[in-house]
């Protein structure tokens, strides 16, 4: 299979054209499935992102042939595994509820765009099985990390409350509905029996939106107010 590729692995307008359409559509098809999943990049970004980091290793191979450059040619594409983080970034988001999004989107930018510095290199079999690999993680392994892997949640109650209310009655409330206190903290005294207390508790149900119901806590006698943070 290797010499099948030895014809088209030096930088002609044929392995330019080949690289750029394999750049555009092993991204694509990444993209697809992240866009699919309604996230922040999706077709379009890994298509531009590979597209891009591609371009870099052709450009190195060819300032290097063109100029007869020396040292380090490579200098210019190895800032493409530094430089994308910033568009990671721009897709990792915390929820309402305390809840990461966006890490998969991220990594996948990242792996995206190292899989254009492969197909801008020629290295055309290791871009097909990274393809390969990376469609495997992101659909089969996602199935499998939905159905068996719990998803924890954590989030924050505020609550202001009299200083003589039974405290138990609250931590039974949060058993029952399968949540599991992490952290108790007394924030003030907003007067002389009223308190405000902030509590952090987390579900390890499988369940990728958890819910947790308010109305059993408004109902304990002496609780002022209670909000999700």
């Amino acid at each position: 299979m290797i010499e099948a590729f030895d014809a088209i692995r030096h930088t002609t307008m044929i392995s330019i054209v080949l690289r750029f359409s394999l750049a555009c559509l092993f991204g694509g098809i990444i993209g697809l499935e992240r866009g699919r999943k309604q996230q922040a990049a999706g077709l379009r970004t890994h298509m531009m992102v590979c597209i891009g980091s591609a371009s870099t290793m052709i450009v190195s191979e060819y300032m290097a042939y063109a100029y007869n450059l020396g040292g380090d040619i490579f200098r210019l594409s190895a800032q493409v595994i530094s430089g994308i983080g910033f568009l990671g970034a721009g897709t990792i988001i915390v929820t309402s509820k305390n809840r990461v999004r966006g890490l998969t989107t991220a990594a996948s930018l990242w792996a995206s765009a190292c899989m254009g510095l492969v197909i801008g290199s020629g290295f055309y079999e290791a871009a097909i099985v990274m393809m390969a690999v990376m469609l495997f993680v992101l659909i089969v392994l996602d199935k499998y990390d939905k159905k068996y892997v719990k998803s924890i949640t954590r989030i924050s109650l505020f609550i202001e409350m009299e200083n003589d209310v039974l405290f138990s009655l609250i931590l039974q409330n949060i058993k029952m509905q399968g949540w599991r206190v992490q952290n108790i903290q007394k924030l003030d005294f907003l007067s002389s029996n009223v308190l405000s207390v902030s509590i952090d508790i987390l579900s390890e149900e499988k369940s990728m939106n958890p819910v947790f119901s308010l109305d059993g806590l408004k109902c304990i006698e002496g609780v002022h107010y209670i909000e999700v943070m």
